[in-house]
């Protein structure tokens, strides 16, 4: 018999105490789903769940946390193997999705060591409006796989040599490895995708536990697990442990958004602060790599500072290279004969502010930090130090944050690296280290809560002015330490992976460096950004030397970072960056949008259709991308994705293509030539009554550059703000030919005026930073 039901606008909650679970329902959609807890006693792992518990009492009542106002249904279950298990499940009147918490005490008689909490879904526990046809997966750090699984799939096994070299990075060692066709894992968050609906599950709280999404779509086998991971943590007799908070929702499709309330659940949650404007800089990396020298940096800031009118950047960061050792942060090779407190005062001095890579917690074997403290390493015996892969051009070894003395050395370097050199951007890299499997210093706290306590020494000693990025971290107790996170691999002057010369070996691989694999994360992880953190999508690869890209690869890269609206570095020598590809670059400055929405993320592996709204008070308008990942050339449709009302008529421009269409009521929609690995951005605006914009051709948000924008009897004025010196044209709707238009006050001549289409003209002018155009026209007297 059913007992305790809830009800809030977006779902029905009812208890089952007969079967020990809650389900959770929606018009044509249900889950239901019991908990469960494993864990080790006298050597030997147990396990108890819904299945073989006997449900005690239950309690209704009402609270309020973070999310807001919640009905809270509390189901205390009867002590099975000297464990007493309870959770409590939330329903949220103002939010369309359900927390729930389990919790453990040890009310035997023995210690016992606790491997995860679980909510699972019984046979037949979920009811869907039609069959599954595929599940996101998520994975663990910056650089692992993330995308849309489409059914009849499965995860890719890395080969033994990767997983030697590559796996301790990417891949969580307490997460087991899916081998089965349409059996998949995610980490933190995950869904279930039918054509009609996602259920979207995971942790909504990620400080203290790693959680993963488990999701089985194998005919008679339907079913998703809910975890936390807690790493064989002791519970000694009368203490309890809690879960993360479980997150699960169903979202209507589609939708260009589907994570949208997880995100922002997660964000309430752990407290994320409000970021500030996402930085514009350089580092070292991509062109230099760890061969990088104090007189390359010295030469890209005087760069810089030359093309600091047309390309303003704000950061100049050095990155991997400077150091004697890995570990020895404080030390210098022979490349850096002066300070790094030296450096930082001439890229201060030039107007730009100091930027400086650290991999705290990766050291190497031959370090000074390691040689003298060898109890900071993280072991997976006595004398066998846990493996932290590959990095650079070593095998990495791990130090162990749960070690009050190794915080106690992240705090210094860290305190060292701003207060005393001089850096107020800290990029930290291989954070994963500090998450790996191994022996700790102390056992009581889970991997999740070791890395945690790292990245609140880093943040304390650091000060919140530091602006931080996260990179090669584990996402969830990262979230609310960092500003930005990376959310993909590495990019590279390559479309596919080459790593060292065997490209052909490991082409299939999704998380190293290439082209390919960051741009396919980019759009795979845009739900994070501005949420979150904000996303660092990794660096505009330019040049056009020592790179195999297009450059259609080129414009395709421009275009998914610039809409993403994440961090925008470049990477090359200034100086062989070629005046059209600057231009290219240039078009992202300074960053106006606010994110995009990638409307198949849940039926694509690799995304193909990304729509940004814009908004202004004068006007509204779209940006719609579309990327081709085949190796032919495409002739694409707008996709039906977005939406046009067909009694309405639209301006549509190609903006690198600088190409106007008009699409009249009831006209199909244009079909677009995309190359190979290439990209065509439209901007999509309704055909208005009267004078109005059709497009700027100086951002590439087409238009959210100007900040005034008035329409007189038969005269128009916009100030416009870019920030840097810049040539390009406003394209407007007029009823007549401009008779007259000005930049400033000063008159521009007849030849910057000229037809872009019947109706639509193009005013060409520079922008010296900011600047008024004003245009006027003659009456319109035809009859």
């Amino acid at each position: 018999m059913p007992q305790h039901v809830l009800q809030s606008p977006s779902y029905k909650l009812t208890w089952l105490p007969d079967r020990g679970v809650f389900r959770l329902e929606s018009p044509g959609r249900r889950v239901e789903a019991g908990v469960g807890v494993e864990f080790t006693c006298r050597g030997r792992r147990a396990g108890i769940s819904y299945a073989n518990l006997t449900a005690g009492r239950a309690a209704v009542s009402q609270v309020r946390d973070a999310q807001g106002d919640a009905d809270e249904l509390r189901i205390f279950y009867q002590e099975a193997q000297g464990l007493a298990l309870s959770v409590r499940v939330r329903l949220y009147a103002r939010r369309p999705f359900v927390l729930a918490r389990v919790s453990c005490t040890n009310v035997g008689t023995e210690l016992v060591r606790l491997n995860r909490y679980f909510l699972s879904t019984p046979d037949d526990g979920i009811s869907t409006s039609v069959e599954p046809n595929g599940f996101y997966v998520n994975g663990w750090q910056s650089w692992s796989e993330t995308g849309f699984c489409p059914a009849g799939s499965r995860q890719r096994t890395p080969t033994l040599a990767e997983r030697w070299l590559q796996g301790p990075m990417v891949r969580n060692a307490h997460t087991p490895r899916s081998v089965q066709t349409d059996r998949f894992w995610s980490e933190t968050v995950g869904a279930l995708v039918t054509p009609r609906e996602a259920l979207i599950g995971g942790i909504a709280s990620t400080a203290h536990q790693f959680g993963q999404m488990v999701g089985d779509l194998r005919e008679g086998h339907l079913g998703v697990v809910l975890q936390t991971q807690l790493d064989g943590v002791p519970l000694a007799v009368g203490e309890s442990r809690r879960s993360e908070w479980f997150y699960l929702e169903w979202v209507p499709l589609p939708t260009g958004d589907p994570f949208a309330q997880y995100a922002h659940a997660v964000t309430r949650s752990m407290g994320v602060p409000r970021r500030g404007e996402p930085p514009i800089g350089w580092c070292s990396w991509y062109m230099y790599g760890s061969d990088v020298t104090e007189p390359n940096v010295i030469e890209n800031l005087a760069s810089a500072a030359l093309l600091a009118d047309e390309l303003p950047l704000r950061v100049i960061q050095l990155d991997d290279g400077y150091q004697g050792a890995w570990g020895d942060w404080d030390s210098r090779n022979d490349r850096f004969p002066h300070e790094l407190r030296w450096l930082a005062d001439r890229i201060r001095g030039s107007g730009f502010e100091p930027g400086l890579w650290l991999a705290p917690l990766v050291v190497e074997r031959g370090s000074r930090i390691a040689k003298q403290h060898p109890e900071w390493l993280l072991r997976r015996a006595p004398r066998h130090p846990v493996s932290a892969g590959l990095v650079s051009n070593f095998i990495g070894r791990a130090l162990d944050p749960t070690h009050p003395e190794v915080l106690d050395y992240v705090r210094e370097t860290v305190r060292t690296a701003v207060e005393e050199w001089g850096y107020p951007y800290l990029k930290l890299d291989f954070m994963y280290a500090g998450a790996l499997r191994g022996r700790r210093y102390d056992p009581t706290l889970t991997r999740a809560q070791g890395l945690r306590r790292a990245f609140e020494a880093i943040r304390e000693a650091a000060g919140p002015q530091t602006f931080l990025v996260g990179c090669g971290a584990p996402l969830g107790p990262a979230v609310g330490m960092v500003d930005a996170m990376r959310i993909g691999p590495d990019t590279a002057s390559s479309w596919r992976p080459d790593f060292r010369g065997v490209g052909r070996f490991v082409s299939q691989n999704r998380s190293l460096p290439s082209l390919r694999n960051s741009m396919r994360s980019i759009a795979t992880r845009a739900w994070m950004h501005g949420r979150l953190w904000l996303n660092d999508p990794d660096v505009l690869v330019m040049r056009d030397r020592q790179t195999s890209l297009t450059q259609d690869e080129v414009v395709a890269q421009t275009t998914l970072i610039g809409l993403s609206g994440g961090l925008t570095l470049l990477s090359d020598d200034l100086d062989d960056v070629p005046p059209e590809r600057r231009a290219l670059a240039a078009a992202l400055i300074p960053p106006l949008l606010d994110g995009m929405d990638v409307f198949d993320l849940l039926t694509n592996s690799s995304p193909e259709l990304a729509v940004v709204p814009v908004a202004r008070p004068w006007g509204r308008w779209r940006l719609v991308a579309l990327f081709n990942w085949t190796e032919q050339p495409m002739e694409r449709e707008l996709p039906e994705a977005v939406s046009l009302d067909e009694r309405k008529a639209y301006h549509v421009v190609d903006f690198w293509e600088r190409r106007y269409f008009l699409m009249a009521q009831g006209a199909l929609r244009p079909v677009l030539h995309l190359p190979p690995h290439g990209a065509v951005l439209l901007g999509i605006r309704k055909v208005r009554e009267g004078p109005h914009l059709v497009a700027t051709t100086f951002h590439i948000s087409q238009g959210a550059e100007i900040t005034r924008h008035e329409i007189a009897e038969q005269a128009l004025a916009l100030d416009l703000d870019l920030g840097r010196t810049a040539k390009g044209a406003v394209w407007l709707a007029l009823p007549s030919r401009p008779s007259h238009a000005a930049l400033n006050g000063d008159p521009l001549p007849d030849k910057a005026i000229r037809a872009i289409a019947p109706g639509v003209w193009s005013i060409t002018c520079r922008i010296p930073n900011t600047a008024t155009l004003a245009v006027s026209w003659a009456q319109d007297t035809s009859p």
